[in-house]
C-alpha cells in the first residue's frame, strides 16, 4: 500500500523537533547512566575495601596485613582509618591511618587530634576536606567484629571516597548529546537530499527535455506532497502537449490532404467549364445546353471554393456565431432556392413538412452554408427526378430537428462513421462526373458545432440516407410576443 506523501512543512518542522527532543533525551540518559556508573564503581571500591577487612580481620594487629590495606586504599583511591576497639578492658587503638587524615606536627595538629577525638566521641563521621587540596570526601563508617583479639574486640572503619563528579556526568551527557545531533543531522541531510533534492534536480532534468522537445520522459516521484503535485503537474503538462502536438500533426496532415484534394478536384469543373464554354464559342452541339452545363460547373465550382474558404477561415480564424431567430420554414426555402438551378437540372424537388410557426436561435450565414452542403450532398446522391423530403420539428421545449431524407443508394457502412472527416468521400453517383471533394459535411458539421447545433446522419434499411441537424429552439418568451414571423 502506497503511504501518503509528507507536506513540506510538516517535515521541516517534524526534522526541527526532533534534531531538538532526541539529543536532549539522549543527554539526560545518558546523564542518568554515568550517574549509576559511578555509583556503582565507588560502591564496588568500598565494598572491595570492607571485604578485604573482614577476610583479614584476625591479621589486621599484623604489620603485613596493615600495609597490604594500605596500598589497597591508595589503589581504589581511599582514605581510611582503622581503631581497634575492645570493651574488656576498655581501649581504642588506632592501627592504620591514612596519610591525608594525619594531623599536622604543632599547635595545628594537636587542634586536629582533638577535633578528631571528640568527632569520633560524637559517633559522627562527617566529611573533610584533604590537605592542600579542595576536594570533599564523602565518609562512610564500619563496624566488623574482631577474631584474635579478644571477644569484645570490634575494629571500627572509616573510609573515604570521593563524591560522584558532576563534571564528568555534565561531559557525558554532552558529547552523547552532540554525537545524536550529528546523526540526526545527517539522516535529516540525507532524506533531504533523497526526497527533495534528488527528485527536483531529476524534475529539471525532464522540464529542460520538455523545453528542448521531448515528451518521452519519465516523472520522478517523491514522499513530499508539494515535490510530488510538481511532477504529477509536470506529467498532466507533458501529457497535454503531446495530445496537442498529436492533434496539430493530424491537422497539419488535414490541411495538407485537403489542399492537394482541393487543387485536383479544382480541375474537374474548371476542364469541364472550359470545354462548354469552348462549344459554345465554336458552336459545336446546342449553346443552350453547353450553357446551363456551364452554369452547373461554375455553380459546383463555386461551391467548392466556398467550402475551402469557410473551412479555412474557421479553422484558423474561429469568428463568433451572430446568432438571431430564425423561422425554420424561411431558413430552408433561402438554402433551397440558391440550389434551385442544381436541382432543375436533375430534374429533383424538395419537399417540406413542419410546423411554419417554428423558428430557431441560429447564425443564418453559417445554418444556411451547411444545409446548402447537407442538400448538395442529397442532390448528388438522389436519383434523377427522386424529391428530397425536407422535414422539422419540436424533439424538445429546447430544440428543433430538421430532417433531411434523399432516395440515394445509401452510404457505405465502412464510411459511415467517418463521413465527417475532411476528404472522405462515398462512390460517385451515377451520371455525377464530379466526386466533389469530401469537405461537405465535414464544413456543415463544424459550423453547426460552432453555433452550438448538432448533426447525425443514420443509414435507412429502405435506402437512402437521412441527416438530422439540430438546432435551438426559440424561447418560448419570444415566441409569445409575436416578435417573429410566422
Amino acid at each position: 500500500m502506497r503511504r501518503p506523501p509528507i507536506r513540506i512543512h510538516t517535515f521541516i518542522l517534524g526534522t526541527v523537533l526532533l534534531l531538538l527532543l532526541i539529543p536532549l533525551l539522549t543527554g539526560g540518559a545518558a546523564w542518568l547512566i554515568e550517574r549509576e556508573r559511578q555509583q556503582a564503581d565507588i560502591r564496588h571500591r568500598v565494598n572491595t575495601a570492607v571485604a578485604y577487612l573482614t577476610a583479614h580481620r584476625g591479621e589486621m594487629g599484623a604489620q603485613a596485613s596493615v600495609q597490604g590495606f594500605a596500598r589497597l586504599v591508595n589503589r581504589l583511591d581511599l582514605l581510611a582509618q582503622l581503631i581497634l576497639a575492645t570493651t574488656t578492658p576498655p581501649a581504642k587503638n588506632q592501627i592504620y591511618i591514612s596519610p591525608a587524615l594525619s594531623p599536622a606536627p604543632g599547635s595545628a595538629g594537636k587542634k586536629a587530634l582533638a577535633r578528631q577525638a571528640k568527632i569520633r566521641a560524637s559517633g559522627t563521621t562527617p566529611a573533610i576536606t584533604q590537605a592542600g587540596t579542595s576536594a570533599s570526601w564523602v565518609p562512610e563508617h564500619h563496624l566488623i567484629p574482631a577474631l584474635g583479639s579478644g571477644p569484645q574486640a570490634t575494629l571500627a572503619v572509616d573510609l573515604y571516597h570521593r563524591p560522584a563528579s558532576g563534571a564528568a556526568r555534565a561531559l557525558v551527557a554532552l558529547i552523547a548529546g552532540v554525537l545524536v545531533l550529528l546523526v540526526g543531522l545527517a539522516v535529516a541531510l540525507w532524506l533531504a537530499g533523497r526526497w527533495m533534492v534528488a527528485p527536483l534536480a531529476r524534475l529539471s532534468a525532464q522540464v529542460d527535455k520538455v523545453a528542448g522537445g521531448d515528451l518521452t520522459i519519465s516523472h520522478p516521484g517523491s514522499r513530499i506532497g508539494e515535490i510530488s503535485n510538481i511532477s504529477q503537474a509536470v506529467a498532466g503538462m507533458t501529457a497535454a502537449l503531446g495530445e496537442t502536438a498529436q492533434r496539430q500533426a493530424e491537422a497539419d496532415e488535414a490541411r495538407r490532404f485537403l489542399v492537394t484534394s482541393v487543387a485536383h478536384d479544382l480541375r474537374t469543373p474548371l476542364f469541364a467549364l472550359r470545354g462548354h464554354l469552348q462549344a459554345i464559342g465554336t458552336r459545336l452541339g446546342s449553346p443552350g445546353v453547353h450553357l446551363e452545363r456551364a452554369e452547373a460547373r461554375a455553380d459546383a465550382l463555386e461551391r467548392l471554393i466556398g467550402n475551402l474558404f469557410a473551412y479555412t477561415r474557421d479553422d484558423y480564424a474561429q469568428p463568433a456565431p451572430q446568432l438571431e431567430a430564425i423561422p425554420v420554414a424561411e431558413l430552408l426555402e433561402e438554402v433551397t432556392a440558391g440550389l434551385e438551378h442544381a436541382a432543375r437540372l436533375r430534374e429533383n424537388a424538395f419537399e417540406f413538412d413542419g410546423d411554419r410557426a417554428l423558428s430557431v436561435i441560429a447564425d443564418r450565414d453559417r445554418s444556411k452554408r451547411a444545409l446548402t452542403n447537407i442538400l448538395d450532398n442529397a442532390l448528388r446522391y438522389s436519383p434523377h427526378g427522386a424529391p428530397i423530403l425536407l422535414s422539422w420539428e419540436a424533439a424538445d421545449a429546447s430544440t428543433v430537428q430538421i430532417t433531411v431524407h434523399d432516395q440515394g443508394p445509401g452510404i457505405d457502412p465502412e464510411i459511415l462513421p467517418h463521413v465527417f472527416e475532411p476528404g472522405i468521400r462515398a462512390s460517385r453517383a451515377a451520371g455525377d462526373p464530379d466526386p466533389g471533394a469530401g469537405l461537405g459535411l465535414t464544413i456543415a458539421k463544424r459550423l453547426l458545432e460552432h453555433q452550438s447545433a448538432t448533426i447525425a446522419i443514420n443509414e435507412q434499411t429502405t435506402g437512402g440516407a437521412t441527416i438530422t441537424v439540430g438546432l435551438q429552439r426559440t424561447p418560448a418568451r419570444d415566441r409569445s410576443s409575436g416578435a417573429l414571423p410566422e
